[in-house]
């Protein structure tokens, strides 16, 4: 295999670093804005996001991402990095963007329950790979998402409360810092990497290869219950009571949505306001429907999905769209909600159907979330949250972000007595999150030890479009 070095000293792209040798020395594509190909790979999954950068690399291999980052750093270029674009927290308009789409793959040891995972995986590819050898990962609940941008998030995952964080499961990784040199950062080597971007994000550099455990396969129950929004009343505090009384094995959350007139939707369901209580249930058919029957039960009752499921129909639970859309949310963490509370969230929504986000989420953490992991990691205090808060709004028509975020800042205000704090990055927001924001998420001692790591890898702050980095505005 052909070294970096051995590459980049071929190319000379350390000591004449330019766009020209930079092509010669790249596998993959280096695409400026009036090259064939720019504009599909500055899409983002999210449509709401538009990277407009200088430049565009899609790397093939590690040696490739190293080659760009040291091109960017050379010419002081800051670097954005994404995969499937699903929630990057800023616009990408200047310098170098590094598309890692093409850095997709699996290996599985089944004897150890290990995944070793490329930088541009998305989820899909690893359950597809996993589950003919009996295991899964710990994932999210839309399998279309990258893996590395949601674990380094925290991965709030679909079963997690009964097997805890996307990021409590990394063994180690491989990541290209901003001097373009390779790290495997773990618990015993770049240990401060590997506290700081687990639960951190993605301001440290470029992880080309993550490895990761993965848990035996599990007989799962699992599906949605829906009821008309106006019976929200009732069934958020029903929801909220036997929420407190659950297992591990039940991973819950209850959704408030008006459904758009969109081709990916039942014509039955346009425009008709409805709540939702979705859920994933650790075990065989009956004991499930048991812990499930005092909502399935109540009075109302539309839709009923569960049923048995295999980990590849992972994607029906949720039902998040597939297609690229634009979307713009927001989310923060909360302590435990009672019926007071319950009736609060739904005062300060306001009515469904004149909310200008269409889907207000309230998913019930605690369980194995509280627990910490093998080794230490950047979520800290996050842990302690019970629920998670999420407003997610479709900007079109009469609807605009300002409006979105007005609504959702509005309900986090009223909702204060109750907030642990933002995030976790997984659901800080897309787009336009600020400073603020960033700092928020985390605690004062776990501000200080992020920022410091930031600051020994990253010190000119070349990766300033993701997590810390936005701290250096």
């Amino acid at each position: 295999m052909e070294t970096l070095d051995a590459r980049s000293a071929s190319s000379n792209i350390v000591s004449n670093p330019t766009l020209e040798n930079l092509r010669s020395a790249s596998k993959g594509s280096i695409l400026t804005p009036n090259d064939e190909g720019y504009a599909l790979a500055c899409s983002s999954w999210n449509l709401t996001i538009q990277h407009r950068p200088e430049l565009v690399a899609v790397p093939l291999d590690e040696a490739d991402v190293a080659i760009a980052v040291r091109y960017a750093k050379a010419h002081n270029m800051p670097i954005c990095v994404q995969a499937t674009g699903h929630g990057q927290p800023r616009h990408c308009t200047e310098g170098l963007l590094i598309n890692m789409q093409e850095m997709s793959s699996v290996e599985i040891d089944r004897s150890a329950k290990i995944a070793k995972i490329g930088g541009g995986t998305q989820w899909q590819s690893v359950i597809e790979a996993s589950v003919p050898l009996g295991l899964i990962p710990v994932s999210g609940s839309s399998p279309g998402v990258g893996v590395v941008g949601y674990t380094v998030g925290g991965g709030y995952g679909l079963l997690s409360r009964k097997y805890g964080l996307a990021a409590d499961t990394v063994v180690s990784f491989r990541i290209v810092t901003s001097d373009g040199e390779v790290k495997s950062a773990s618990p015993e080597s770049h240990a401060d990497l590997y506290w700081s971007v687990l639960g951190g994000g993605g301001a440290f550099g470029v992880i080309t290869e993550i490895t990761m455990r993965l848990v035996p396969e599990v007989p799962l129950f699992a599906g949605s219950v829906m009821f008309d929004a106006s019976l929200a009343e009732r069934v958020y505090p029903a929801f909220g009571e036997w929420a407190m009384g659950l297992p591990d094995s039940v991973c819950p959350a209850i959704v408030l949505i008006t459904f758009p007139p969109a081709p990916f939707v039942p014509e039955f369901l346009h425009g008709r306001s409805m709540v939702i209580v979705m859920a994933a249930v650790v075990g065989e058919p009956a004991e499930a429907s048991e812990w499930l029957s005092p909502i399935r039960s109540l009075p109302g009752a539309e839709f009923d999905s569960f049923r048995p499921i295999s980990y590849l129909e992972s994607a029906t639970v949720f039902q998040d769209p597939v297609d690229p859309l634009p979307a713009k949310g927001r989310g923060v963490l909360l302590n435990d909600l009672d019926a007071e509370a319950m009736k609060r969230l739904l005062n300060a929504i306001g009515p469904a159907a004149q909310s200008p986000n269409l889907i207000i989420q309230l998913r019930l953490l605690g369980g194995a979330l509280r627990q910490p992991g093998p080794h230490a990691n950047a979520v800290g205090d996050r842990r302690r949250a019970s629920y998670i808060l999420y407003l997610l709004g479709v900007p079109m028509g009469p609807i605009t972000p300002e409006a979105m975020k007005a609504h959702a800042e509005g309900v986090f205000a009223d909702m204060a007595p109750y907030v642990l704090s933002r995030g976790p990055y997984n659901w800080i927001g897309e787009g336009d999150v600020e400073a603020v924001h960033v700092e928020e998420v985390y605690s004062k001692d776990e501000l200080s030890r992020v920022v410091e790591t930031k600051q020994a890898h990253d010190p000119s702050n070349l990766f300033r479009f993701a997590g810390v980095g936005l701290l250096a505005e």
